[in-house]
């Protein structure tokens, strides 16, 4: 069953082999608390989104397409959430604006990364990656951190594969420029 699908196992969900859900909660659950902490960086209050997203996807499972893929619905699904959550919360997050970005401490990264870059570098790559909207954000995480395809891309933010890879590139030169500009300020 570990090495069935996210197709396989929402099909296998709806039969009534429920346990099968806790295989897709895993698979995610890292991905879907990064989104939420990216939105309301509280460790607890990320932790809290995140359960309510799968509570939601659950009981979502049903409206699910299978001939499409799960992911890009499953993330098309916590982005809203992240996104009411902002709308409710947007006082707070205007208080929080001046804050730079502190890794969680059950890490955001691979352990490949971990070790690539230390963590006054991550900080800085997030304070550049906050300059971005976030949409364009997330579409740059997806696809460098979560090595998303183009089209998956395309199918979470509803836009079409150029347009995606219009925005990683003019995201990259935004962020190089930040970049370039704090080395310069040092």
């Amino acid at each position: 069953m570990e090495n069935d699908s996210d197709e396989e196992l929402v099909h296998l969900v709806l039969q009534g082999k429920i346990q099968s859900f806790a295989l897709l909660v895993e698979r995610y659950e890292r991905v879907i608390f990064n989104l939420m902490y990216r939105f309301c960086r509280s460790e607890s209050e990320a932790a809290d989104l995140s359960q309510d997203v799968f509570l939601r996807a659950y009981e979502r499972l049903a409206t699910f397409d299978g001939k499409r893929r799960f992911f890009p619905w499953f993330y098309t699904l916590a982005m809203n959430q992240a996104r009411d959550w902002q709308r409710s919360h947007a006082r707070s997050l205007q208080k929080l604006a001046g804050l730079r970005w502190e890794m969680p401490a059950a890490g955001i990264g691979s352990q490949q990364e971990e070790q690539l870059l230390s963590s006054e570098e991550v900080n800085r790559l997030y304070g550049a990656l906050d300059v971005l909207p976030d949409t364009t954000r997330e579409i740059v995480l997806l696809r460098y951190q979560q090595e998303l395809p183009m089209r998956d891309l395309a199918e979470i933010f509803n836009l079409s594969e150029s347009a995606v890879k219009m925005r990683i590139s003019r995201a990259l030169e935004r962020m190089k420029s930040v970049l370039g500009r704090e080395r310069h300020e040092r």
